[in-house]
């Protein structure tokens, strides 16, 4: 009975020592977090050699939901970071339209860039406020460059191109280089081959360099994200607690990490698709590994049931729970 209580007493000091945070303020409930993967890595290297050689633009393409948009906003926290000031980052997002339109182009242009006056004028007006824009934002930079991440970037049609390249022109007379990364799906690539033969001059000036983005193929790709959630992680800043910590502290504090639970994911991945039939190629999107790990950190974690530590059982109920299995079904079905 006193270990009993002894035992309870250290559960109960491990619990007083977690960070006081608002329910639902925790980066894992907001859903206000990435974390670097291999693949993530391998493409930021890619684009800094592109940078380097200040090449005026490059692709980046993978399947829907491997996390290319999480990629852009890494990428660039990693770049302001390690290089401040060296070049400018900025990103935008296309938008789906029927027909491209010289006006809203612009507008979303500099709205994205986060110019305050970006809805007033005609397009030209639009087209001169985001050069100036950018003319002063480049000149800034210790290198006279600006990096630009266009995100579902498989929506560009030619004239979008054309403008863009208008824009490369004005800027590159005033000695600004502007680099530009084209993220999109499968179909950005494609278009490529497309233009290789019909539109040389987009290839050589967007498209010269092209990288895959890949989702998790490999257990030890997994384990690095998973690791992530073990150390790299930390909330609140200062508070030396990651996310494992956090949500799991009695385990954590007698050993247990994420990482050691490569196998068991990766195990019941294996064994689930066999269930489900689907034969293609392991590549999970990063959409539906975080919804996997999220769903056992809430619902399993102090905040919630707070249970010792997830078990394979739980770690296949939330794969499941995730969607990816239908997800797969319908890929594998559409392919």
């Amino acid at each position: 009975m006193l270990k009993m209580e002894k035992n309870e007493d250290f559960v109960e000091e491990i619990i007083l020592k977690r960070p006081t945070i608002p329910v639902g303020g925790h980066p894992v409930e907001t859903g206000d977090y990435i974390v670097d993967t291999l693949a993530i890595n391998a493409v930021a290297e890619s684009i800094l050699n592109w940078i380097n050689l200040r090449v005026p633009g490059g692709i980046v393409f993978g399947e829907p939901r491997l996390g290319k948009s999480r990629a852009i906003k890494y990428i660039r926290n990693v770049f302001d970071y390690k290089y401040p000031n060296q070049w400018l980052n900025l990103s935008i997002l296309t938008r789906k339209k029927r027909t491209p339109n010289e006006d809203s182009f612009f507008e979303f242009f500099l709205k994205d860039v986060g110019h305050s006056i970006y809805s007033i004028g005609k397009p030209s007006a639009k087209r001169d406020r985001l050069t100036n824009f950018l003319l002063d934002k480049g000149d800034q930079t210790i290198r006279n460059q600006i990096v630009l991440f266009i995100d579902d970037a498989q929506r560009l049609t030619n004239i979008e191109y054309e403008w863009l390249m208008d824009l490369y022109n004005e800027l590159d007379s005033f000695g600004i280089t502007l680099t530009t990364l084209l993220f999109g799906q499968t179909e950005l690539s494609q278009r490529r081959n497309l233009f290789i033969t019909t539109d040389k001059q987009i290839v050589g000036r967007f498209m010269i360099h092209e990288e895959r983005f890949f989702g998790i193929r490999r257990k030890d790709e997994l384990a690095y994200l998973l690791a992530s959630y073990d150390s790299i992680t930390e909330f609140p800043e200062g508070s030396n607690c990651s996310y494992t910590n956090f949500f799991f502290p009695e385990g954590f504090v007698k050993g247990q990490r994420l990482e050691n639970e490569t196998n068991n994911i990766w195990n019941s991945i294996v064994e689930l698709r066999a269930e489900y039939g689907i034969k293609k190629g392991v590549e999970i999107p990063m959409h539906y590994l975080i919804a996997v790990i999220n769903y056992v950190l809430l619902k399993y974690g102090a905040n919630d049931e707070a249970i010792f530590w997830p078990t394979a059982a739980i770690w296949k109920e939330s794969i499941f729970v995730s969607g990816y299995l239908n997800a797969e079904v319908l890929r594998s079905s559409n392919s």
